[in-house]
């Protein structure tokens, strides 16, 4: 009796510690949630709400670990077979708690640092950054500290099998745990890219870009203005703009009139017998690319080097705008803002493909004052004015390249580098280029239409539909006759249009309209194959491009399951292009999930309606 005893209390022991941990999971959750949903923004209450909750959680897996070690018998039955197990992986949980609610209040610690560091009004934006990057230091190392050993935690439980309860607790882990670590990588990348990038190691000096997506290249658009920008601890110390023909004359009168043959398509639909130049110098989608060629052209013309370049257009200005407010361009008696700043530029800098044509000096003023106004944020701007920062790289308007190398890894990471990704898996890039020098790409229409059929060799059979709509009547109405034939011509829009794949990947078949077409071009570039078709499409006409190809082998087999990766990137400077995605599994395949950009879709929706406002990563597994 005594020993039957026994074990009902070692039991109720257990089933105390199991419910100590299960309330402490959902206080954790509460506040997690909390802070989630308030971000940066958490009032001093809700933040000290938030830390009560997680030193009751603390306190809660202190208890029940204390439940779990003063008791020898639940220590000994760790060591049977199928119940040990169980009784670990509640120890593991129980740890692993425990430093997850310490990294919650590390996270805290910092938001208040944050919060600290956003009132004080007197340092500029890059000085703030720097500044609370340095002041999180600690809590980031706490929390970079307690990741190490819930990771420790986890991989103690691999390949053990759970109780129901257990198992769901662990996805619930492992679904929580790559966000973490993102975080703190994020963190990580952040702390060494800005002392460096915003002149906190010596003055940096960058060359700006300014993009014309309205005249759509691969890169962003066309170079309409540039200036250079010297930044001295987060300070803006000069800043200068000139007018991007000057530098091609600056170029020629140097070289004698030199001749840089222009890739085949930039020469055969736009460039013809004129030289590649400093304005068309991003006929790469992959930026790093892209900016190393804008430096070659601009260093050509003899100005001294740079650290760098920064990239930015239209849609970065209105972005910019909606957090700033309006601002005035007094010399010009203009007030511009989120709605109007893009015709405002447009209206004054006539056409700037070739030398000579257009006058940006109005675009330059605006550039000036924004920039001049986003350095100067002042606290309440701070937050929301980083948030749009980083929400315009995601989205590919906005772009920065650095000259030394471990600066421009962080940027990669971070996103903000611009580049052709290269990860395993299926892969596709669709790049349009405007090549009869309009502004056509305020009136076209695109949607995309991607089909994937998945075979049981693991290969994947491609349809890809580009559909395309000159819209310029709809555009024009309303607006001044003049203005529109200045920046549409005629309104014939000529495009041409790269596919980018896999390099393993086999052409098939293109058609135009309907009818079969062939490709004009098959090339290597950032790792990828690229198949190149002009598209001519005359003023309210539609038109469509499909290409049909095999991506061999991107299916990842491991165990049972199979694997399907495929990463859709945006090409810089456009906007949220419609995209239908359908995949195909082989013949009595069974799908187990399908993720969109990290988040579960419904169970076996393999049709799906999204847009391309940013990189899409589709993830399918399936039984075969």
């Amino acid at each position: 009796m005594a020993i039957v005893a026994y074990v009902a209390i070692t039991g109720t022991r257990f089933l105390l510690a199991y419910g100590e941990l299960k309330e402490a999971k959902e206080l954790m959750l509460s506040a997690e949630s909390t802070l989630r949903k308030d971000g940066p923004d958490a009032s001093p209450d809700t933040l000290d709400g938030a830390q009560v909750r997680l030193l009751a959680a603390r306190a809660k897996l202190d208890s029940a670990r204390r439940l779990l070690d003063g008791d020898p018998l639940l220590r000994a039955a760790e060591r049977l077979p199928a119940l040990g197990p169980q009784l670990s992986a509640v120890r593991s949980f129980i740890d692993i708690g425990r430093e997850g609610a310490d990294v919650g209040l590390a996270g805290i610690e910092a938001l208040r640092s944050y919060d600290a560091v956003r009132a004080d009004k007197r340092p500029p934006l890059g000085e703030r950054v720097v500044a609370f990057l340095e002041a999180v230091r600690p809590e980031m190392a706490s929390a970079e500290a307690s990741l190490a050993l819930i990771q420790e935690e986890r991989l103690a439980m691999e390949g053990d099998w759970l109780l129901p309860p257990l198992a769901g607790l662990l996805e619930e882990v492992d679904g929580r745990l790559p966000r973490l670590q993102r975080s703190l990588e994020r963190y990580r990348d952040g702390q060494r890219a800005a002392p460096g990038l915003l002149g906190f190691r010596g003055g940096r000096r960058y060359l700006v870009l300014g993009l014309d997506n309205t005249e759509l290249m691969p890169g962003g658009g066309l170079i309409g203005s540039y200036g250079v920008i010297t930044l001295q601890r987060g300070r803006l110390r000069d800043r200068t703009f000139g007018e991007v023909e000057d530098v091609i004359d600056r170029w020629q009168e140097r070289s004698g009139g030199e001749y840089i043959e222009p890739p085949g398509p930039l020469k055969r639909y736009l460039l013809r017998d004129w030289t590649w130049n400093f304005g068309i110098a991003d006929w790469s989608p992959d930026f790093p690319t892209s900016a190393r060629q804008a430096l070659f052209f601009y260093e050509r013309s003899g100005a001294e080097p740079v650290d760098g370049v920064i990239a930015l257009d239209f849609a970065t200005l209105e972005g910019l705008l909606e957090v700033l407010g309006p601002v005035r361009i007094e010399r010009y008696g203009v007030t511009v803002d989120a709605e109007n700043v893009t015709e405002e530029v447009l209206a004054r800098i006539g056409r700037p493909l070739r030398p000579g044509q257009g006058d940006h000096a109005f675009a330059r003023a605006v550039a000036r004052r924004v920039i001049d106004e986003a350095m100067d944020a002042d606290g309440q701007e701070w937050q929301p004015l980083l948030r749009r920062l980083e929400r315009l790289a995601e989205e590919k308007h906005l772009f920065v390249y650095s000259g030394d190398a471990g600066i421009e890894r962080s940027l990669g990471r971070l996103g903000w580098a611009g580049e052709v990704r290269e990860e395993p898996g299926d892969y596709l890039m669709v790049v349009n280029a405007s090549v009869h020098s309009t502004k056509l790409n305020l009136a076209l229409r695109e949607r995309f239409d991607v089909r994937v059929r998945l075979d049981a060799a693991g290969n994947a059979h491609h349809g890809v539909t580009l559909r395309y709509e000159n819209r310029l009547d709809e555009w024009a109405a309303g607006r001044d006759p003049q203005f529109v034939s200045d920046l549409m011509l005629s309104g014939f829009y000529g495009g041409y249009v790269r596919v980018l794949t896999p390099k393993e990947s086999r052409l098939r078949e293109v058609r135009l309209n309907g009818e079969a077409a062939g490709v004009e071009e098959v090339t290597q570039e950032a790792g990828r194959l690229s198949f190149g078709r002009y598209v001519p499409l005359p003023r309210d006409a539609r038109a469509s491009l499909e290409f049909a190809y095999l991506s061999p082998g991107v299916v990842e087999a491991l165990g049972g399951v199979r694997t399907y990766r495929l990463l859709l990137q945006k090409q810089p400077g456009t906007g949220a292009i419609p995209l239908r995605l359908t995949v195909e599994l082989p013949a009595g395949a069974s799908v187990t999930s399908v993720t969109l950009g990290g988040r579960e879709l419904p169970p076996g929706r393999l049709r799906i309606e999204t847009d391309l406002s940013r990189d899409r990563e589709l993830v399918v597994e399936y039984e075969p």
